[in-house]
Parts: C-alpha cells; sequence; structure tokens
C-alpha cells in the first residue's frame, strides 16, 4: 500500500529550515534505505505543504516519520496527516487496475 504524509508549514518555513535541514534529510534518507518512503519534497508557489510518500503494509512508518521528523520537533510542521493513497496506475502502483480489468 502507498501512504501520503502530509505536512503543512510555517509561513517562514524556507528561511526557518537551514539549521534543522541535513538532520531533516538524514531522517529522510535513512527511511529511504530502509524501503518506507519512496518520494519525499515541497510544493511550491506557495511553500506552504510537503508531501512525502511511502510504502508498506500499514500508516505506520510515515506516522513515525513525522513524530520523529526535526521538522516537526521544531515547530516548522503547523499540522500533518497521513492518507491512505490507492495506486492504480503508472510504474508501481499497489492495487493496479488496467482498463481491460474494467467490466
Amino acid at each position: 500500500m502507498h501512504y501520503l504524509l502530509i505536512y503543512e508549514l510555517v509561513p517562514d518555513y524556507v528561511n526557518r529550515r537551514a539549521p534543522l535541514r541535513a538532520d531533516h534529510l538524514r531522517h529522510a534518507w535513512a527511511s529511504n534505505g530502509r524501503g518506507e518512503m519512496v518520494l519525499g519534497g515541497i510544493l511550491t508557489e506557495p511553500v506552504d505543504r510537503a508531501v512525502l510518500m511511502f510504502q508498506g503494509e500499514s500508516p505506520d512508518a510515515a506516522r513515525r516519520f513525522a513524530e520523529q521528523d526535526p521538522y516537526v520537533l521544531n515547530g516548522l510542521v503547523t499540522r500533518w496527516e497521513v492518507r491512505q493513497w490507492v495506486t492504480v496506475a503508472g510504474d508501481h502502483p499497489a492495487t493496479p487496475v488496467r482498463p481491460e480489468d474494467i467490466a
């Protein structure tokens, strides 16, 4: 299954992240190395949210990530949520559905 971790960011996020960025990125790459986080990054124009995609049998890895993320722990994230993302098309969908599967 796929899960999205969605962060809502403080208005001055870009300016405040510098002293925490290396620790956050170490946290992210470690999660990726364990096969949990697939992709992560911020949304721009405006920079007000970040989205991280996780894979696994449950949303636990995404929740743990947020609970231990230096950005969350130091107030750069005002709110976060984990949502299951039912992926059906593309290179690696969790639940592939092809046109020929539709009756």
